[in-house]
């Protein structure tokens, strides 16, 4: 197995602030302090210590990374040091002068997050006329000439309101979506969430028919052990959405500068591998831990997972693993076979 000498990308929230009450999202359950956030200069030794450790791109997320007025000084700023940014946004900022600003700083690709068709997502963000607000927000970046990916968490409530998404996606020249997988590593009671096996199977059809009559382009990931039985393999699963990238390929920094192998395990003190500012990012990412999550493979899973004979071609995430089990060697609970199965498990 190559190993990497550095991250190939890392996620860096640059702030815990966010305008959305998402009730997936592990900053609304209560179970995490917000971290201090730190300043423009501080954020750029971050960015420097990024780059010297040789990473090709950092993923500036949250909270809402437009909450901070110097995020264009920060995209500006990975641009001088080499570093390929990318924005995660909710798009309720993207007003006319931040567009502008970011553009001006050399920012080409906007992933915007939309989670359902008109009165779903405002309820699932719980701010009332969001969908309308982000709807027009995004028309306006488009017509800007970013380059815009629309991102839904898929859930059971939301999954069936997708092809009525794309509906309006496409009608203010939306062109790429991508359908993520509910990574349900904070609560267990956020497993009922998990879209089922049999609304996937209900609505896939209808939403890939959908995005090629609106000319998007789609990709998705799914929870493991979905395809098992079911007699379809969606040609639209994203390529990494089978391997856990957690100290693999990606780590993350948190706004205060914490590191940890991902941002789904920052919820563990004990997956905290130290600090930035204090320590290279090359001795973080070879930290015991990271090294541990590197040598792990499917070989090495316990209980169900480590005996299912899919494993090699599944995600198994093991945030998932190690939130609810305690250990990143355990069951990821998420899986369909072993929701579907519980006796088994």
């Amino acid at each position: 197995m190559i190993e990497l000498k550095a991250p190939f990308m890392v996620d860096f929230e640059v702030t815990n602030a966010c305008p959305y009450r998402c009730p997936f999202c592990e900053a609304n359950l209560g179970q995490i302090d917000p971290v201090p956030e730190l300043s423009t200069d501080k954020c750029f030794s971050v960015l420097d210590a990024i780059a010297e450790a040789g990473v090709f791109g950092v993923f500036l997320t949250g909270g809402e990374p437009f909450v901070r007025s110097d995020l264009p000084t920060l995209i500006k700023h990975c641009f001088e040091v080499g570093l390929e940014p990318t924005v995660s946004t909710n798009g309720m900022y993207l007003s006319d002068k931040n567009i502008e600003a970011v553009m001006n700083a050399g920012l080409t690709y906007l992933q915007v997050s939309i989670h359902g068709y008109g009165d779903i997502h405002d309820s699932l963000v719980r701010v009332r006329g969001a969908y309308s607000y982000v709807l027009h927000n995004l028309e306006k970046a488009i017509q800007a000439k970013l380059d815009v990916e629309v991102a839904c968490v898929g859930l059971e409530k939301n999954f069936s309101t997708i092809p009525a998404l794309l509906y309006d996606l496409s009608s203010v020249g939306v062109k790429r979506f991508r359908i993520l997988r509910l990574l349900a590593s904070h609560s267990a009671h956020i497993l009922s969430q998990i879209p089922s096996r049999q609304t996937i199977m209900n609505y896939m059809p209808e939403i890939e028919k959908v995005a090629r009559e609106c000319g998007i382009s789609l990709t998705a990931s799914f929870c493991p052990g979905l395809n098992p039985g079911a007699g379809v393999i969606y040609q639209d699963i994203h390529p990494m959405a089978i391997t856990c990238s957690a100290g693999k390929t990606e780590c993350a920094i948190l706004p205060n500068g914490d590191v940890y192998p991902c941002v789904n395990l920052k919820d563990s003190p004990a997956m905290r591998v130290g600090n930035i500012l204090q320590t290279p990012l090359k001795d973080l990412w070879n930290h015991p831990i990271m090294v541990e999550l590197r040598r792990l493979t499917p070989d090495d899973y316990t209980g169900i997972c480590g005996k299912c004979e899919m494993k090699y071609a599944c995600y198994s995430a093991r945030c998932v693993a190690f939130n609810l089990t305690g250990s990143i060697y355990g069951d990821d609970l998420s899986c369909y076979i072993i929701r579907e199965n519980p006796r088994e498990s």
